[in-house]
């Protein structure tokens, strides 16, 4: 196995187990804030915090579903190509579909990033800086890039299970 197969299996690993604590501190700050609303006690920064960790979880998931091959599937596509070649050109071409949209939203969201950066922008209960969560969604979008590039070159276009 190659090394960078082994490196980006890591990340991908690592980006999952983050994402996996978001959606456990999303669904007990959901609970929380519910539990608080029927109190009358309900806790604005709670929902904001919940929307962020569920938004950042789905986007640090993506580099590790497109690593196991288990993101923009279409299950009809894969029922008629039968055999192993033909498998894997459907994966290559899976890939470069992936990564020319991933490119193209990287490219823009390093623009929107720098401008939020530059305008001071912050959310609107917790005051944390926008540039900080659309930069991480960004390079969670460079990094499914990366990814690809190593199943189609190091992996010849096989997933890694």
């Amino acid at each position: 196995m190659s090394i960078g197969l082994k490196i980006t299996r890591q990340i991908r690993v690592f980006l999952m187990a983050i994402s996996s604590a978001f959606i456990a501190m999303a669904t007990a700050l959901a609970t929380l804030n519910a539990l608080a609303r029927r109190l009358a006690l309900g806790v604005a920064w709670s929902e904001e915090l919940t929307s962020y960790f569920v938004v950042l979880l789905v986007f640090l998931a993506i580099p590790y579903l497109e690593g196991k091959g288990d993101q923009l599937c279409i299950t009809a596509i894969d029922l008629v190509v039968k055999g192993e070649t033909g498998q894997r050109i459907l994966n290559y071409i899976r890939g470069l579909a992936t990564s020319a949209a991933c490119v193209m939203l990287t490219y823009y969201g390093f623009s929107v990033t720098l401008t939020a950066f530059e305008r001071s922008q912050v959310t609107y209960v917790l005051h944390m800086p926008k540039g900080i969560l659309y930069g991480i969604a960004t390079l969670t979008l460079a990094l499914t890039v990366i990814v690809w590039l190593v199943i189609m070159i190091c992996n010849k276009g096989e997933f890694d299970e």
